[in-house]
């Protein structure tokens, strides 16, 4: 077993060790919210009498043959190291001002056993970051202070500099209600943050002399989620993997910055999922350390992440930056998005990495097909999404594996999952939306328009076509029994598509006044609303029926 030490440890004897972060490890990221839990834990353990402990967490420690490395941990050290900078400083401040021994005795100690000391010729400091923190942190927090005014430049210095911010300005809140002369009430005041942070954190130490140990400690103990996102925990297991880290650190970034807003963690799921048995969330990180498991696999995994994030990305956010070129496939993705569609992503990811070479058109293909079975499924018959999962994984595994390598074939497997045409009718038939639902109505409304107006005079995704009630929200000016109104406000045979300045027009007027407004708009299927003598649940409903005909060919099986 290479655990060899697991002991629960104060922080005055956890921080009187030397510590590396190692270069794989993520930057600083604390920010106000996790500061300020910090700090109420602080105030509630020096505030407790009855002298209650603290756990402030795990620590997972890699020990090698000259060096410690945390594993788990990171941020609460570097953190504490910050908070204990900001402490000494006021105890120097009362020294130099007064020669008090008792502050100078505390201030020597949080250096001595806390910090350390760097000089030219040796570097004695307890905490030494990996490499984007590192020269920052020694200059601005331990041996220095950072700039009170002046923004860091990098994202990660800046949240270093705001938390030693934080804990100054409310250290020197709490020393407020001492007068200056009061210096043994400001030590006393100081003394008491010493001892409940010092005495009083109590954290469970555990050290490991393999790596690989370590990181089944660290993952198992971090199994909830709520300390790092698995994307973070494969990180550091693939950059342990690594013989260069400056690549792999590389390579990472370069990832990140192509995902964007898109979630890592979902991305490698997803990527996982194109090429490996289907596994989730929870299994992640234990399916791919166990498959990645040399330098040259995490090197090849890590090139892959990077080569396919540009497409993961165009799936995310379509239209933005995409490296797609068919208009065809743009507006599928973007449909897709706008029905909240994501498990389809491992089999456009596995048809990018096929040796069959599928070209934009084969994509266009297969996401407009997909296309229509997640509305006919999920946005329409209410079927459970998450079903799709296993079949998408399933499909892409093929693809990537070359049993299926014909579009035709593929788009047929996805088509045997359609719901029938007479399940499809029927449901969209009755179907009612909601008020969350605005961007669903406009695509299915925009849809039935380019199919019956094909020369597009008007396009009607824009903000300037509104989502016309034709039995409006305000029927104080119709005749409604109230409980019709309820049921069939909503009901996609009630909704149009209207531009603003006609909408606006006749909004909340009678039917008979506003049938003069559908007639002149120039979005079909509005001109048939003029041919309606009144309007109500009768009306609704064989208006929505015949929408349900042009849906079944538009979202065809």
């Amino acid at each position: 077993m290479a655990l060899q030490n697991c002991s629960i440890w104060d922080m005055k004897t956890y921080l009187g060790n030397t510590y590396h972060i190692p270069d794989y490890q993520r930057e600083y990221s604390w920010e106000a919210a996790e500061l300020s839990d910090f700090w109420d834990d602080l105030e509630s353990t020096k505030n407790d009498s009855d002298g209650t402990t603290h756990f402030f967490g795990q620590m997972v420690i890699h020990k090698d043959k000259t060096d410690k490395y945390i594993i788990d941990g990171q941020q609460r050290t570097v953190t504490s190291v910050i908070f204990l900078r900001a402490l000494q400083l006021f105890y120097e401040d009362i020294f130099l001002k007064t020669k008090s021994a008792d502050a100078d005795e505390k201030r020597t100690d949080i250096t001595s056993l806390c910090l350390g000391r760097y000089t030219s010729k040796a570097n004695k400091l307890h905490l030494i970051l990996n490499e984007p923190d590192r020269d920052y942190f020694r200059t601005a927090i331990q041996l220095g202070e950072p700039n009170y005014e002046a923004k860091a430049k990098k994202k990660s210095h800046e949240r270093m500099r705001k938390a030693f911010i934080f804990f100054f300005d409310h250290i020197k809140s709490s020393l407020a209600d001492y007068s200056e002369a009061d210096v043994d009430g400001k030590i006393d005041c100081l003394d008491q943050y010493y001892d409940a942070f010092l005495f009083r954190f109590n954290v469970l130490y555990m050290e490991a002399t393999k790596l690989e140990e370590a990181f089944v400690i660290f993952e198992t103990l971090n199994a909830c989620g709520k300390d790092l996102e698995t994307s973070d925990l494969l990180k550091n297991y693939i950059f342990s993997q690594s013989k260069d880290i400056a690549l792999a650190q590389t390579k990472w970034t370069s990832m990140i910055n192509i995902l964007d807003k898109a979630d890592p963690t979902k991305y490698i799921r997803h990527f996982w999922n194109s090429s490996e048995n289907f596994t989730r969330d929870k299994e992640l990180y234990r399916a791919i350390s166990k498959h990645i498991a040399t330098p040259k696999s995490s090197k090849a995994f890590l090139n892959s992440l990077e080569k396919y994030a540009p497409i993961y990305h165009a799936m995310a956010y379509p239209g933005e930056d995409t490296p797609f070129q068919s208009k065809k496939l743009i507006q599928s993705l973007r449909a897709l998005k706008i029905l909240k569609a994501r498990s389809f992503y491992p089999v456009v990811l596995a048809m990018e990495q096929s040796d069959r070479q599928f070209t934009e058109d084969d994509l266009a293909y297969v996401v407009g097909t997909i296309e229509a079975y997640m509305l006919r499924n999920f946005a329409i018959c209410g079927k459970v999404a998450n079903q799709s999962e296993r079949f998408f994984a399933a499909t892409a595994k093929s693809i990537y594996d070359g049993t299926l390598d014909d579009v035709e074939t593929i788009c047929d497997k996805v088509k045997e999952q359609m719901v029938s045409d007479e399940e499809f009718e029927g449901s969209f038939s009755t179907w009612t939306a909601s008020n969350s639902q605005k961007e669903l109505v406009r695509y299915i409304l925009s849809r039935i328009h380019r199919l019956l107006d094909r020369n597009l005079e008007l396009n009607p995704d824009t903000s300037e076509v509104h989502i016309e009630h034709i039995m409006p929200v305000d029927c104080t000016q119709w005749t409604v029994d109230p409980a019709i109104h309820d049921d069939y406000l909503w009901r996609l045979g009630n909704l149009a598509l209207l531009s603003g300045p006609l909408n606006q027009s006749i909004s909340n007027k009678p039917f008979a006044e506003k049938k003069a407004g559908y007639a002149a708009s120039k979005i079909e299927p509005n001109s048939r609303l003029s041919l309606y003598s009144e309007w109500g649940a009768s009306e609704i409903t064989n208006r929505q029926k015949e929408l349900a005909k042009y849906a079944l060919k538009i979202w065809k099986k």
